[in-house]
């Protein structure tokens, strides 16, 4: 199990935004603005939008670094507390935190173009 934590861990450096769980969350998402996608990776609808979540921060890297926006990530099967903490019933969601504190699901959608708009509005 360690390995795996050790490898999301090297992901989270290559991909770029913030792999977060039960150890890390509350001391990250207490600053700024976030997007925290849930999810699970043995869910097909979580590995399809995978894709679409590191294109959003790859896209808009600079943008969000200057607007104190933050996207992070959180494995749900791993990390069921936070899950349930979120009230997160279905694979994928994205919540937006602000100063730590959950302002809901992301209306519009999980869709690339809404969740860039909304990002870039925050």
């Amino acid at each position: 199990m360690r390995l795996a934590t050790l490898a999301l861990s090297l992901a989270s450096l290559v991909s770029g935004y913030t792999i977060l769980d039960a150890e890390n969350f509350d001391t990250h998402i207490q600053n700024g603005l976030w997007m925290v996608k849930y999810y699970s990776p043995t869910c097909p609808w979580s590995r399809r939008f995978a894709p679409v979540w590191e294109s959003i921060y790859r896209d808009l890297e600079d943008d969000l670094a200057v607007s104190n926006v933050h996207l992070g990530e959180v494995d749900c099967k791993a990390n069921q507390a936070l899950c349930v903490a979120a009230s997160i019933d279905g694979y994928p969601t994205v919540v937006y935190y602000k100063q730590g504190v959950n302002q809901g699901e992301v209306p519009g959608g999980q869709s690339y173009a809404n969740l860039v708009d909304y990002a870039i509005a925050l």
